[in-house]
């Protein structure tokens, strides 16, 4: 099998997946936001601890599951405590050990540190933000479509920016680190994102303006994110960050947009709840 059909069977069998687990249930689509944290996890310290994942390593894997967990408004507050106090023991508990472990550097505690708020961090603010406060009830009401409307403007943006930068792509935005992103491609993609988002918005019942912000923080620090796991690459000399998805990579190779993105596409929600819904 060809390159060309191998990325598109993968691609094909990955969108259906995604779509799947956030529309199914709210669980299916924790579910799915704690394997991109476990693989996402795994692969950046393989990468940046040479392959070697020892026991601080796993224990920071966990806390990041647990940050994500904690991320949930369908749980119980108490619970949330519970996950939070045991998420930080696991870290000074990861931190202890590495601090008495022979190759014990300060990159080490950094490094540990960073898989967190690189990956799982992001993702704990993705499910959180998918859960629309109901007026007048002390409960949340899952909204698959405001996650799967990242999602998709996540796609349009790598795709748009993509094809608009090979048929116009002049201008290198940052050739040392990615050679094939252009200034066109990336104002390409911002324009067409930007026009699926007015689409979006009739389509899930997302105020224009806050989706037009969400489309511009997707091509932003998408593309930033991108930038971002391609200096990681680059330093440790990989072409990928794994191989999990035949003919696309990594976990991170195909999130490294959205995990970047996430913060603010994410405060984005929050600030829309507040200015339209009042609370």
């Amino acid at each position: 099998m060809n390159n060309f059909w191998q990325r598109a069977i993968t691609g094909t069998v990955f969108v259906a997946v995604i779509v799947s687990a956030v529309l199914y249930h709210h669980y299916s689509f924790l579910a799915l936001l704690l394997l991109i944290g476990i693989g996402g996890l795994i692969e950046f310290y393989n990468i940046v601890f040479g392959g070697r994942l020892g026991l601080p390593q796993w224990i920071f894997i966990l806390a990041g599951c647990l940050l994500i967990l904690s991320g949930s408004n369908v749980v119980k507050f108490s619970f949330n405590i519970l996950m939070m106090f045991a998420m930080s023991l696991l870290f000074a508990l990861g931190a202890i050990m590495t601090l008495l472990s022979k190759q014990r550097s300060w990159k080490q505690i950094v490094f540990l540190m960073g898989g967190i708020l690189y990956i799982a961090l992001p993702l704990a603010l993705f499910y959180s933000s998918s859960f629309f406060p109901v007026r007048h009830a002390c409960q949340s009401m899952y909204r698959p479509y405001w996650a799967l409307n990242i999602f998709v403007l996540i796609w349009s943006s790598d795709t748009f920016a993509y094809l608009t930068g090979r048929a116009f792509g002049r201008r290198k935005l940052f050739e040392s680190i990615s050679p094939k992103k252009t200034w066109e491609g990336f104002i390409g993609g911002a324009v067409l994102t930007i026009a699926i988002s007015f689409l979006l918005s009739y389509l899930w019942e997302i105020p224009y303006v806050s989706n037009i912000a969400i489309a511009l923080c997707t091509v932003v620090f998408g593309t930033l994110g991108d930038l971002v796991e391609s200096m990681l690459k680059r330093e440790y000399n990989i072409k990928d960050s794994g191989n999990i998805l035949p003919g696309h990579g990594g976990v991170l190779d195909r999130f490294d947009a959205l995990l970047i993105s996430l913060p603010f596409t994410t405060s984005c929600y929050t600030f829309m709840w507040y200015c339209y819904y009042g609370y």
